[in-house]
């Protein structure tokens, strides 16, 4: 797997480089690219590439995007080779070793030449039922308020339970932080590198929100929100203040879904996806030049991982360790139970 985010090709690619595995049993995927890394590098293209850059046989990082993929999913009796009577999509190298595509075939017909597209662009308009699925009721900063528990309140500070996700991974670790209390609630401390998290339920409006922690982004000021939260994409908000973050969320509900980050009441990054919340009507260079604008976004706000709202999505995923957030609570994925927020 070698996407915008999860780079894990260099170590894996050690299997069939090192160890012998045989590599027909062996497939090369991307999991999530986004659309600035799909127009800055390519797709599989650019995944062959760096599997021969890490040692694998040029031949054999193609079969691993071909057939052996083909095979895996049986459906090698209708693609993933050229041979008679499966279907002629087909792609033409100038060059092995830099995998450089100069002709691309679909069902036989030339479809691109030299990266010029030779079809006519066909606009496919979604029905209204595909859009403003985000039902939610507009959010207030109150509503961002984590109560300290009556059998904890009286000490000044709380330990709480925090999701700290871990730079190009797809893992978290569960672990536990000290916060501050005020006025009854849970408060964040700047130099922890601790925000707050919430998921609200967006498809019924049923009500259901879960509130959490989550630690490792190095955000130090503003909010971020997605209603791409795999694999409910219920909406989902993380930030240092809840003001900021009532005004991302509330963003998100208006637009219809997407992507947004928000600093001092302000909007500084922002991708609508109106269609289910998850997809967009731009074209790639419109689309792609907002989610760089996005990145950008994060970065100012103090984020150095790749690929942040990347790593974003998958804090609602509840199959991956360990920790996650969903609409009903923290879930412990090592035993697929509900977590407390609160420490023993």
């Amino acid at each position: 797997r070698e996407g915008s985010a999860w780079h894990d090709l260099q170590e894996v690619s050690k299997a069939i480089t090192k160890h012998e595995v045989d590599s027909r049993y062996a497939c090369l995927i991307s999991d999530d690219a986004h659309p600035e890394t799909l127009k800055k590098n390519g797709h599989l293209d650019h995944i062959v590439r760096r599997a021969i850059g890490y040692g694998i046989d040029p031949l054999t990082a193609i079969q691993m995007v071909t057939i052996n993929v083909a095979q895996c999913f049986h459906l090698d009796h209708e693609m993933g080779s050229v041979a008679p009577c499966k279907c002629a999509d087909m792609v033409l190298l100038d060059d092995l070793s830099a995998c450089h595509v100069t002709d691309v075939f679909i069902d036989g017909e030339p479809v691109t030449k030299d990266g010029k597209l030779l079809i006519n662009d066909r606009t496919y308009r979604y029905p209204d039922e595909a859009k403003n699925t985000v039902h939610l009721s507009e959010k207030s900063p109150s509503d961002f308020d984590i109560l300290v528990p009556a059998d904890k309140a009286g000490g000044s500070e709380i330990k709480v339970r925090a999701i700290e996700v871990i730079s190009a991974k797809t893992s978290t670790t569960d672990t536990f932080v000290t916060l501050p209390i005020k006025d009854g609630k849970v408060a964040l401390d700047p130099n922890a590198d601790v925000m707050k998290a919430f998921v609200f339920e967006r498809h019924h409006n049923t009500g259901k929100v879960g509130k959490g922690f989550i630690k490792g982004f190095g955000v130090k000021k503003g909010a971020l929100a997605q209603t791409v939260a795999h694999d409910a994409h219920n909406l989902l908000v993380v930030g240092t203040n809840d003001r900021d973050m009532a005004i991302a969320v509330n963003e998100l509900i208006s637009c219809g879904g997407g992507l947004i980050a928000v600093v001092d009441g302000k909007v500084i990054g922002k991708v609508p996806l109106p269609i289910a919340g998850l997809m967009s009507e731009d074209d790639l260079p419109t689309t792609a030049a907002r989610v760089a604008g996005l990145e950008k976004a994060w970065a100012e706000m103090g984020c150095a991982l790749p690929s942040p709202f990347m790593t974003m999505s998958i804090v609602s995923l509840a199959c991956l360790p360990e920790l996650r957030l969903t609409d009903r609570g923290l879930v412990d994925c090592r035993t697929f139970t509900f977590a407390d927020l609160f420490a023993d």
